[in-house]
């Protein structure tokens, strides 16, 4: 059976070696620049050498993430970072910008790229363009089923990568502009700020339907009981979410995956009560198998809290004068956490058990006792216990730096009048053979016997090595001071470890000389983007002549001649769709581009483009024209078209999204058909009434089916740069484009009509209070 990958997270030094001490074969860390954590610890650059050292010893595999969008002005900074990594040894790269995943490949073409999931890949023509890319192995996107990374392990020699366990995100990867947009905190560039996990209210038309609650905030990932259909399956390697969590969540996690991938290997049953229940006290918001195993959509979500619930330990069945009486259901003990939820919350820590009048360490399931709290609690309340101190503490043996992972076989030969010989080898091959300068001499008196030559040997201290067999071949008759054997020992542990840290090193290659490619230039120009028929009517009556329309919405072009109509392909494919479309497309994700070669396409903003070299990569891939990225500021904007020029040698085509309401989310999972307990899919809900999440702070954000059942969250004021015009011709950016979504054919002609107005540099009206710049000037 094929064996699989584990690899674990590492946002600090105490993680990653307990990850590594419990099993994990690779670690995934980041720096402190571009890593889609940037609010974890995080590695110093300072500490990169050793800690890579540290996992290489082990035969550990270190990756490290610079998976977030880069800017033109980060550029040099992120080729600095890779030049150090690569130097250092690293075993490969985790990224997501496109542009940068060329810059790399072209500077190091040997070096093992992974596609980070934030690319959002789910499809097989995705993964076909990301191997002409040079990527070494995808991360497959949370949404991908298993059948379909069957179907692309058969068709293609490439590595995939799961997620297995940890937090899910409710969005698909890469595609989720919430935090950015509302917060100014981006998702793709490591700051999301999990709006996601507050609390939101139903809208139906205008009126709640639903209480507040958590209504898009997911279970975690657990795949423990299915981990054999997934290592059937070809998959190479699963990943565990957690680079922001705790060393104990890392450790119980890596422990109970190990055993239980072991487990498969070895024909054995797991016994995965206990496991699931260990790690229900590390972290947990409930669980779900994820739509990589089939689960419905309707079931990811878990409204009652967005947090680590633990697990049920009891109810509370009186409270008098800051005593609580407690039914247990499970132990407590002295030191835990605890969460009690009634009407109110509260969390506390275990000071005291009384039972029986007596104080106690520990309760048991089934009993009644006493602990002490500092505010009113009702009975009835819910006792969880959040922290379990005794398993966080029986966790903390694999935070030994030394602890013993690695076997050693050796054997050492004292011979009276010759050198000592010493040979070992580890348990990946590696094999020294060494022998001393000093030879054996006869002993005068006390010769070396076999069981102090042993003792000496035995001493392998601040090592992770420990001797599975060490055979001792002497005449107990020779005289060896303790330090020869020392030194000896010392020296070939050396080796071994140096033969078992070694990478190979890599070179950069001189950079290409850039394809000559003419380049049309075309005049500036307001283009449309609309969903209904009285946008597109609205749009025609003024003027409009380039328009684009999505792949759902029914349009006769024929009745058009006069317009350029552009198709807009849908973002998320089901496998059983082909990708191959008519001409004149616009594309969000790399799998439409690597189909429709030869077709003119236009590049949109969901491919994420914040720089040059990603414009010079989709250009080079038949694109007519790209559409910059939402998060590109003013600042960045001005100078794109002149860093482009001064390095490719002509102008890009490049398109700006200046009117809309920015599409900040698309999910898979609908709060519609959960919250309203339809339970199914397709459900049309949405078609019928107008659906909104309304946050604490009264703003509503309309939901918005994309064809395919899934969902659109909108942000509730929509982009509007219309007096930013004059900056935007001024920086060479050659179409402008307004997206309508909800508007009316009146509120249409009022948008386009102060865009052209603005064009014309003639005066406009537009209520700014309920428009935003976005990330324009932020």
């Amino acid at each position: 059976m094929k064996k699989v990958e584990l690899m674990a997270p590492a946002g600090n030094k105490e993680a990653l070696i307990g990850a590594i001490n419990a099993g994990a074969e690779a670690i995934y860390i980041g720096g402190k620049h571009f890593s889609a954590r940037a609010y974890a610890t995080n590695f110093e650059d300072e500490e990169l050498p050793e800690v890579i050292r540290y996992a290489h010893l082990r035969n550990v595999k270190v990756y490290i993430a610079i998976n977030t969008l880069i800017f033109d002005d980060e550029v040099n900074t992120f080729i600095s970072d890779v030049d150090r990594y690569v130097g250092m040894g690293v075993d490969a790269l985790i990224l997501q910008d496109l542009g940068m995943i060329k810059l790399v490949h072209e500077r190091y073409p040997e070096v093992i790229i992974h596609a980070s999931t934030q690319i959002n890949c789910h499809h097989i023509n995705q993964v076909r363009f990301l191997k002409q890319l040079g990527v070494s192995r995808v991360i497959m996107a949370r949404e991908t089923a298993i059948d379909t990374i069957k179907t692309i392990k058969k068709q293609i020699d490439i590595e995939l990568e799961v997620f297995v366990h940890g937090a899910l995100c409710v969005s698909y990867s890469g595609n989720c502009l919430f935090s950015s947009m509302v917060g100014h905190r981006s998702g793709n560039r490591g700051e999301c700020g999990q709006l996601c996990r507050l609390p939101y209210t139903l809208l139906k038309d205008g009126i709640a339907v639903s209480e507040e609650a958590y209504l898009m905030s997911t279970k975690d990932l657990m795949t423990l009981p299915r981990l054999a259909e997934l290592i059937a399956a070809g998959i190479d390697a699963f990943k565990i979410e957690g680079r922001m969590r705790k060393a104990d969540y890392v450790i119980q996690t890596v422990l109970s995956y190990r055993q239980a991938m072991d487990d498969v290997y070895k024909q054995r049953k797991t016994i995965l009560e206990a496991q699931i229940d260990k790690l229900k006290r590390v972290f947990n918001r409930e669980y779900t198998e994820g739509y990589l195993l089939g689960a419905k959509p309707f079931t990811i979500n878990n409204s009652f809290r967005p947090n680590h619930m633990g697990i049920e330990v009891g109810k509370v069945i009186a409270f008098n004068r800051g005593k609580v009486t407690v039914k247990l259901t499970n132990d407590l003990a002295v030191s835990d956490g605890i969460r009690i939820i009634g009407t109110e919350d509260y969390g506390d820590t275990v000071s005291r058990i009384i039972k029986d009048g007596e104080p106690v360490f520990k309760g048991n399931a089934g009993e009644l006792v006493v602990i002490d709290s500092g505010e009113t609690i009702e009975v009835g309340a819910t006792v969880l216990k959040t922290l379990d101190h005794e398993l966080v503490r029986s966790l903390d043996v694999y935070l030994d730096t030394d602890y013993k992972l690695i076997p050693l076989r050796g054997a050492v030969e004292v011979l009276v009048n010759q050198p000592i010989r010493m040979e070992i080898q580890d348990d990946a091959n590696h094999k020294v053979v060494i022998t001393s300068d000093f030879v054996v001499l006869p002993a005068q008196k006390a010769p070396a016997s076999k069981a102090s030559i042993e003792a000496q040997i035995d001493k392998l201290g601040n090592t992770p090595f420990y001797w599975k067999t060490l055979t001792i071949d002497t005449d107990a008759s020779g005289f060896v001071p303790n330090k020869v054997l020392n030194e000896l020992r010392r020296v070939a542990i050396d080796q071994i470890s140096e033969q078992r840290m070694f990478r190979k090193t890599y070179n950069t290659t001189e950079a290409k000389d850039h394809e000559e490619r003419e380049t049309i230039s075309e005049p500036f120009e307001l283009i449309a983007k609309i969903k209904t028929e009285t946008q597109l009517k609205a749009c025609v009556d003024a003027g409009i002549c380039t328009i684009y329309y999505e792949e759902a919405f029914a349009l006769n072009e024929a009745i058009l001649p006069a317009i350029s109509l552009w198709q807009i392909k849908r973002r998320i494919w089901p496998e059983v769709d082909n990708f191959i479309a008519r001409d004149h497309l616009v594309v969000n994700e790399v799998g439409s581009i690597n189909a429709n070669q030869g077709k003119t396409m236009v590049g949109d903003v969901f491919l994420n483009v914040t720089n040059i070299e990603t414009i010079e990569l989709l250009t080079r891939h038949g694109l007519h024209s790209v559409t910059l990225s939402l998060e590109m500021n003013q600042d960045r904007i001005r100078e794109v078209v002149k860093r482009y020029e001064t390095k490719y040698q002509r102008k890009p085509n490049l398109e700006m999204v200046v009117y809309g309401k920015t599409e900040l989310m698309l999910s898979k999972y609908c709060p519609i058909a959960k919250t309203l307990g339809v339970n199914k899919t397709d459900c049309h809900l949405c078609e019928h009434n107008q659906y909104a999440l309304k946050d604490r702070m009264d703003y509503e954000f309309l939901l918005m089916n994309d064809g395919m059942c899934n969902i659109r969250v909108l942000n509730p004021k929509p982009l509007c740069l219309v007096d930013f015009i004059g900056f935007v011709q001024t920086a060479k950016i050659t179409k402008i484009r307004m997206d309508f979504t909800d508007e009316s054919y009146e509120q249409t002609q009022e948008i386009i009509e102060a865009f052209q107005k603005a064009m014309e540099k003639a005066p406009y009206l537009i209520n700014r209070h309920t428009m935003t710049y976005g990330r324009f000037l932020k």
